[in-house]
């Protein structure tokens, strides 16, 4: 050993983890889609199974929103990610962002996509999550065709302002979007913190891999809202994927998205050992009971917010 060497790895070695200010229960949740530099591969489902292989090492269990087109064409990852003890829920059909569905394209894509999971896993799907958290004031007719299409919650609200979508009005604890002729639906928004001037989701996809570890570890001393838990892609651990321009993304954007995929394994283990995480739809009464009032927004079915927005 060098002199050099042994000061770093004693260094190393005492490092505290970057999450250590952290609740010690939380919830691991990963959006199942495919590469966005690859939509029709494959890649996705070993991504996955090494996703499930970490949380089986470090006892957690988790919440997996899966697109009903992978379900459709992978039903047996869906039964594997059920019977290894964790939640499926949604992540819609495919993965357009709401405003570009409209409401009855969400309501017929939830209910292809709830239908699907359910029959592969054999779970009900209370969950739904929207693809780039695109709940936001554009699109607040979407709580109605969620719960019409037979979801109890949502998790598809960034309650700060974000690179494709935000709704920098939102609370950042659990509240419940009102709907006529019901208790509303419970949505799970993203967990901040500040860093500098800017209120970021810093536990999941791009800034758990880009973020520095001592901005990790002055973010999780002031995270905001009581409901903590993690997101990610199967794309963000697949260091092996070659680089290739992502369809309909420019050159720095598809690099952006492909880089820096060494780290993630590393700092998921790092956030999950020692911690107790659960699905989402165990916590939902815990949720409720912390609960707050939706910004404001009109109330109404699904059928009411398809005219609504065709006007």
């Amino acid at each position: 050993m060098t002199p050099r060497s042994k000061p770093q790895t004693m260094r190393a070695r005492h490092d505290p983890c970057p999450f250590a200010a952290l609740p010690r229960r939380l919830t691991f949740t990963a959006d199942v889609e495919p590469s966005p530099a690859e939509p029709g591969g494959r890649r996705h489902l070993d991504a996955t199974a090494a996703l499930l292989d970490l949380l089986d090492e470090t006892g957690a269990r988790g919440t997996f929103f899966i697109l009903g087109e992978v379900a459709e064409a992978a039903p047996r990852l869906v039964r594997e990610i059920a019977a290894r003890g964790h939640e499926v829920a949604s992540h819609n059909h495919s993965h357009r962002d709401l405003e570009a569905l409209g409401p009855r394209g969400l309501l017929g894509e939830a209910r292809r996509a709830r239908a699907a999971l359910q029959d592969a896993s054999g779970q009900a799907v209370p969950g739904f999550r929207a693809p780039f958290f695109s709940l936001t004031p554009r699109t607040a007719w979407a709580a109605a065709v969620i719960a019409e299409a037979g979801h109890g919650y949502s998790s598809s609200v960034l309650p700060a302002r974000g690179f494709l979508h935000g709704h920098p009005a939102a609370p950042r604890r659990p509240f419940l979007w009102p709907l006529e002729g019901g208790e509303g639906l419970l949505e799970l928004p993203v967990p901040l913190a500040r860093l500098g001037p800017a209120r970021l989701p810093f536990l999941g996809g791009m800034y758990l891999r880009y973020l520095p570890p001592w901005d990790l570890r002055a973010m999780s001393a002031r995270l905001e809202g009581p409901l903590a838990w993690s997101y990610c892609h199967p794309y963000d651990i697949d260091a092996a994927e070659p680089f290739r321009r992502a369809p309909g993304l420019g050159l720095a954007s598809s690099a952006f998205l492909w880089a820096n995929r060494r780290v993630t394994l590393g700092r998921l283990r790092a956030l999950l050992r020692g911690r107790v995480s659960i699905p989402l739809a165990e916590r939902l009464d815990e949720a409720r009971a912390m609960a707050g009032p939706a910004p404001a927004q009109s109330k109404g079915s699904a059928e009411e917010a398809t005219v609504a927005a065709e006007r």
